[in-house]
């Protein structure tokens, strides 16, 4: 297209102005320019690529193009950026290097490892990484054009990453810019109708869409006169353009260059594009018509070396043949590229061809191409060998392609060319693996199940088995334990180690441990005979999972050897995954978490970031015992954002839980409330998280020392876990059976199962375990052993330091009211420490229970802050104590229990407050208190 003057687009200019001048300001959009082929869509993004250089932005433009490949435009936007090494080494990039990577043969990470079916979508995660890195493109207040060409050309995955990207730049300094035709012409159609493409694209939040309409007489007037530039344009000249071009600008420069060359106008003006390129073609002698015939067939960027082979033409001849296409505007020079003049006029080459030249040259292309041994000459030579009908070889080389694709994790561009290689019809062995596989991958198992088992009934052999364990995989991953068992026996091959592997999983998802534990002993000397490091490390894996729920010396050993396995060969995400199940191993006996700090480091460089997200939950719910869950509350946040972001919707939901707490624990219930809801409102939460949203929702009850209400509703939830075999040790677990113990609620039962549960040998459950039992001792009279006990515990749990103050707190209040052992002192060492980390509800109850005992405490000082309002008219810290309780409706005996006071003394405190602040009942007090800055 021509880069002259732009004509006849002041509206669509204009709107692309308004996005740009947003973008600057942060907020970001992105501008679709539709039409059909020829009218001008080129020219508009370049003046818009002009006028955002101008105003500072940077910008980054790629094309797409006909069997390009996939993220081939991506990679030619960002090729400068990616090269410069610096570039990628900004931390914010750091997790998405991996996918970023992906962008150009050569450069895939050999840390990144296959496409996982647990992981983040793909088309996300790249999405996520290209933000951040066109958002560094900019600079700082800058801004980042994107300009994307042809999207109609676009492989799947590229229209998936352009359509998040539309939405993600809304909040930031990025614009996206792309065109792409609301038809395409006949010679030129895909499986994928451009109209897909644009209908998918112009309905996204924040795209603003401009359809490019046909010049008016004024408007073609003016561009003849630009275009023609020093050469004169006559009346008669102009006539002719309004008459035959019909407001197409591409045609009205190109009949414009022939009238300039030939004013007699002998020549007759065709009325279509393809009446022009049909004549320029027949002006060439038959060997350049040869030549330009086999570019045209060879795609929008041929191949040009290929054409002396294609053709059977000598280099002069060819050479020739070239020149003289670029003499009579077939083809043009970009730069020091040969390319078609446009799309159209290749278009137009390819549909003027006589069926026999065509057959001839499609089925000698196809072999020249794939002998380059190139995907993007075998995606083009599987086009061409379709079109010339054998279909058995254009099939298996989509199946490699797709393959290819999916262990990329180009997973949208994998289904079409399975969509496409189905659609030819030859008998395809393998192809249902693929597709099952590929479904799996895409989060689809319950799909692939359905598609897939109707299928097996017509298979034997290697393949009837194949697909089994493939659809056992689906099942796994779709949470259908007893239907991932059944494929896998039907599979027949009880040996193979990704049947026992399989099964495994199976029976552990299922909470059959013991069975899970067999067949992943199995799994590993099947794995060991069978030289297979990969599946050995999986098996080994699952084998260390069993294990922690009966020794952890074993499963530690066995996580040990699959880290040892997968560094030998080099599977970096089975590393990590060994790493993180050893981590865990720490965590639960108390020691250095220095294997998940290992695993983290490995799962950032990697890219796994559903491995580094899901360590972002347990480092929260660690951070939770060590400091208190305030202290949890901004890495709970930061993964709960990153998960809904890459749509990991179970480790946004676990996030949740843990930020709801750090709601609850400075006293935020509706904070509290809408964390917690918006946990349960993703699809096919696990009953881990909803057993332990009823746990957060303890919280304000916990702190406000409510027993009798914190065990209720901490009893609730984990009596949901108890019959799941496989549950997870989480921290509430020994919180559970202390509280239940001092309450006295069914505690020996609670406490036995703590015993007795594979969660009961995380220490911080056994220090739990301990704690209940220095209670019991003490009710019983038995002060020794209760000491004993007591002191056993602090030791187990002294590196969480908040969660032992709050699990003494608890003890201490039974060694008050029972009359055992010495709490004072510890009681006031702990008061101290809440106090100096902020913790001022523990802080209240640990003075009300130095006070129980008799001990000197500071009196008339309370533990509420008085608001200003109230300050000036005389309540006290203790008066406002009481208020928020009588707000709560508490009665003044119930008051009196919960502060550790008289009656008689909350009597007095209450008409106080009467008096203080004018109210004539105890009502006014609970509205006066309703209506007080939280």
């Amino acid at each position: 297209m021509s880069t002259v003057a732009l004509v006849g687009r002041e509206a669509e200019s204009a709107a692309a102005d308004r996005l740009l001048v947003s973008a600057k300001a942060g907020s970001g959009g992105a501008l679709l320019v539709v039409g059909e082929a020829g009218i001008g869509k080129t020219r508009l993004l370049i003046e818009v690529a002009d006028r955002a250089e101008t105003s500072g932005f940077t910008v980054l433009t790629g094309r797409c193009v006909p069997g390009g490949g996939t993220y081939r435009a991506l990679t030619e936007a960002v090729l400068a950026h990616l090269r410069d090494a610096g570039s990628l080494e900004d931390p914010s990039l750091r997790p998405y290097r991996a996918a970023l990577g992906r962008l150009a043969p050569g450069w895939e990470s050999p840390d990144a490892g296959p496409s996982s079916p647990n992981g983040a979508d793909p088309v996300v995660v790249l999405g996520e990484g290209l933000l951040r890195l066109l958002i560094l493109a900019g600079g700082a207040g800058a801004g980042c054009l994107l300009v994307l060409e042809d999207l109609h050309w676009a492989d799947p995955d590229t229209v998936g990453i352009v359509g998040y990207l539309v939405s993600a730049v809304l909040g930031s300094p990025v614009v996206i810019a792309a065109s792409a035709w609301d038809d395409q012409p006949g010679a030129l159609r895909t499986l994928r109708p451009a109209d897909s493409v644009v209908a998918s694209l112009s309905r996204q939040p924040g795209v603003t869409t401009v359809r490019l309409g046909r010049l008016d007489h004024v408007a073609v007037a003016e561009l003849a006169t630009v275009h023609a530039g020093a050469r004169p344009v006559d009346g008669a000249t102009l006539a002719t353009l309004i008459d035959h071009a019909d407001g197409l600008p591409v045609l009205v420069e190109d009949l414009l260059d022939g009238l300039l060359d030939d004013p007699s106008g002998r020549v007759p003006v065709p009325r279509t594009l393809s009446d022009l390129v049909a004549q320029r073609m027949a002006e060439l002698d038959p060997g350049a018509q040869r030549v330009l015939q086999a570019a045209a067939l060879l795609g929008e960027e041929p191949a040009w070396s290929l054409l002396g082979p294609l053709t059977g033409l000598d280099a002069g001849v060819v050479s020739a043949g070239l020149r003289a296409g670029t003499g009579n505007g077939l083809l043009s020079r970009r730069g020091v590229q040969l390319v078609w003049r446009h799309s159209l006029t290749r278009a137009a080459v390819v549909s003027g061809m006589l069926p026999t030249d065509r057959a001839a040259l499609v089925d000698r292309g196809a072999d020249l191409l794939l002998a380059r041994e190139t995907s993007d000459d075998d995606a083009l030579a599987a086009d061409l060998l379709a079109e010339a009908g054998e279909s058995a070889r254009a099939t298996e080389i989509m199946r490699r392609l797709a393959r290819r694709d999916m262990a990329r994790g180009a997973l949208r561009a994998a289904e079409h060319l399975i969509v496409r290689a189905t659609s030819l019809g030859a008998p395809a062995p393998g192809l249902a693996v693929d597709r099952t596989r590929l479904l799996t991958l895409l989060g689809r198992p319950t799909e692939a199940l359905t598609e897939g088992v109707p299928l097996l009934d017509a298979l034997s052999g290697d393949e009837h088995a194949d697909l089994c364990l493939e659809l056992a995989r689906a099942a796994v991953v779709a949470g259908r334990w007893r239907q991932a068992c059944r494929l896998v026996n039907r599979a027949g091959r009880p040996g193979d180690p990704r049947s026992l592997v399989l099964d495994a999983e199976a029976a552990f998802g299922e909470g059959d441990v013991a069975r899970a534990t067999d067949r992943a002993s199995d799994a590993v000397a099947a794995a060991e005979s069978a030289g297979s490091a990969e599946v050995l490390c999986a098996a080994l894996v699952i084998t260390g999972r069993c294990a922690t729920l009966t020794s952890m010396e074993l499963a530690s050993a066995s996580y040990r050897r699959a880290a040892q396995c997968a560094a030998e060969h080099g599977l970096v995400p089975w590393r990590v995954e060994a790493l993180f199940g050893l981590g865990l191993a720490e965590l639960v006996e108390g020691r250095p978490i220095d294997s998940l700090s290992e695993a983290r480091e490995l799962a950032l460089d990697a890219g796994l970031l559903i491995q580094v997200l899901s360590l972002g939950v347990l480092i929260a719910e660690h951070t939770m015992t060590v400091d208190g869950p305030a202290a949890a509350e901004p890495l709970a946040r930061r993964t709960e954002e990153e998960a809904n972001r890459l749509g990991l919707s179970g480790l946004a939901a676990l996030a949740g839980v843990a930020l709801a707490a750090g709601r609850a624990a400075v006293g935020d219930s509706t904070g509290m409330t809408a964390a917690l809801t918006a946990a349960g409102a993703h699809a096919n939460a696990s009953i881990e998280v909803t057993a332990l949203a009823s746990a957060a929702r303890a919280w304000p009850h916990l702190l406000e020392h409510d027993l009798p209400r914190a065990n209720a509703q901490l009893d609730e939830a984990m009596t949901s876990l108890t019959a799941h075999g496989s549950a997870a040790p989480v921290a509430y677990w020994g919180l559970w059976v202390l509280l239940r113990t001092v309450v006295a609620d069914r505690d020996e039962e609670a406490r036995d199962f703590l015993r007795t549960a594979p969660v009961g040998m995380a220490h911080l459950h056994r220090a739990a375990l301990a704690y209940a039992d220095a209670v019991v001792a003490g009710r019983a009279g038995d002060a020794d052993r209760a000491g004993e006990r007591l002191a056993e515990a602090d030791r187990l749990v002294a590196d969480r330091p908040y969660w032992r103050r709050l699990l003494r707190l608890l003890t201490f209040e039974s060694a008050v009211l029972d009359g055992w052992g010495d709490p004072v002192p510890a009681l006031r060492a702990d008061l101290h420490i809440h106090q100096e980390h902020g913790d001022d509800q523990l802080a209240r109850t640990c003075r009300d229970l130095l006070r129980r005992a008799g001990a000197e405490t500071r009196r008339g000082r309370g533990d509420t802050p008085v608001p200003p309002e109230l300050r000036v008219r005389g309540v006290t810290s203790r008066e406002m104590d009481v208020l928020q309780l009588v707000a709560q409706g508490m009665s003044n005996a119930e008051v009196a229990s919960r502060l550790f006071l008289s009656p008689r003394t909350v009597d007095t405190h209450v008409a106080s407050l009467l008096a203080k602040t004018g109210a004539a009942r105890r009502g006014e007090l609970r509205e006066l208190a309703a209506d007080l800055p939280r």
